[in-house]
């Protein structure tokens, strides 16, 4: 994210800004990165254990936390495909993260880079979704941590945000 830095993005200028104008800076900043990123090796996915869970719904802003360490690298579900969204509701039964949802940004990956004769397809999905005067929501959903064995539909089964 180059026009902005990550503090940013994580500040109360930010957070107090309107759902419509955080959406459509980082919706700009998303887009015009047009390289794919890259599964990690073996060496590079070690780091995993360097970084804390917590902060990938629990940190405050929209942008990857920067620590000792630098910008957070994604080392699982470092590949995938970005796009926006809506929630659009059946009913007017929703709160939480689906209340409000008009601005949203989805991200669809794989937990691994998947092989036909050993690792399998693990779909993952990305949730978050903008809100005026207050941070986002977010929510990081999955079939399973083993992934889908013998199965290349993406969809193929229900997403959990506790697996």
């Amino acid at each position: 994210m180059s026009s902005h830095n990550n503090q940013f993005y994580s500040s109360d200028v930010w957070i107090r800004g309107s759902a419509k104008a955080k959406a459509k800076q980082l919706w700009y900043e998303v887009a015009k990165d047009k390289r794919s990123s890259h599964f990690p090796g073996t060496l590079d996915l070690a780091k995993i254990f360097l970084y804390p869970m917590s902060t990938t719904t629990g940190q405050r802003g929209d942008a990857m936390k920067t620590d000792w360490t630098g910008t957070r690298k994604k080392l699982i579900h470092s590949v995938g495909v970005t796009g926006q969204v809506k929630f659009v509701p059946a009913n007017k039964h929703y709160s939480g993260i689906f209340q409000g949802s008009d601005y949203g940004i989805i991200r669809l990956s794989s937990a691994a880079k998947p092989t036909k004769s050993g690792q399998p397809l693990a779909p993952g999905m990305g949730l978050k979704f903008f809100r005026d005067g207050m941070d986002s929501s977010n929510l990081v959903s999955m079939f399973s941590l083993d992934g889908q064995q013998g199965e290349w539909d993406f969809f193929a089964h229900d997403f959990w945000t506790i697996v």
